[in-house]
């Protein structure tokens, strides 16, 4: 694919993906990646999948059914990493463009799960791939947003890195861009109504809500 960032300067299977943006929050930093998620230097993977598990092989299903919650977490085995499946593909919802309400807060609500089952298994850093949706500006909008009320409201204190890896070349101006806004845009928000259009809009239809923890609850783990 000519537009696959993974293919754009070569062989890169050992190499670590290219950092774009990072921004430091607390003991945590957030970076923004180009490159194979699967190269990342994190201790945990998530990987979207269907609640099927239809991209996923066999051998790594878990075993169990998936009852409650967005997310599984899934032991190293061999050289495979810590993996957290996270459903968030929905064929109807693909199929349904009335749906994008749902599957923005699906997103929403898996990110910030897996940041929370990452953190409950103590977890230094965490790699995502990009969650797709409508387009590339609102999977970021989302996403990072996720990723910051976590950091801030969740009082993580035991994972120290976040990252996202795009591996397309659309993605890269809209993730970049709402980065920027997300972590940086403080003192430009008094100056700037784009923000809020772009940014604050978006979250207008996501429940925060569903991600404060209201009781300790046994965490799902597939064991090896």
């Amino acid at each position: 694919m000519g537009n696959n960032l993974c293919h754009q300067t070569g062989e890169r299977s050992s190499q670590f993906p290219q950092q774009l943006l990072k921004q430091d929050m607390g003991n945590c930093e957030i970076v923004l990646t180009a490159g194979h998620v699967e190269n990342e230097d994190v201790e945990c993977l998530v990987i979207p999948t269907d609640s099927e598990y239809s991209n996923i092989k066999q051998s790594d299903k878990p075993t169990f059914v998936q009852l409650n919650g967005k997310c599984v977490f899934v032991s190293a085995r061999k050289k495979q990493k810590n993996q957290i499946l996270a459903v968030v593909i929905d064929k109807e919802m693909v199929l349904n463009s009335d749906k994008s309400d749902d599957e923005k807060q699906t997103i929403y609500q898996a990110v910030q799960e897996a940041l929370k089952i990452a953190e409950q298994k103590q977890m230094k850093s965490i790699g995502f791939p990009v969650f797709e949706s409508k387009d590339s500006t609102t999977s970021a909008t989302i996403m990072l947003m996720a990723i910051k009320l976590s950091v801030t409201e969740q009082k993580i204190k035991s994972l120290k890195r976040i990252v996202i890896t795009l591996d397309h070349i659309e993605q890269v101006s809209s993730f970049k861009w709402v980065f920027q806004q997300v972590f940086r845009g403080n003192q430009q928000m008094a100056h700037s109504r784009t923000y809020s259009n772009s940014i604050m809009d978006q979250m207008e239809s996501i429940s925060i809500d569903v991600v404060k923890p209201k009781q300790k609850s046994a965490t799902n783990e597939e064991k090896p």
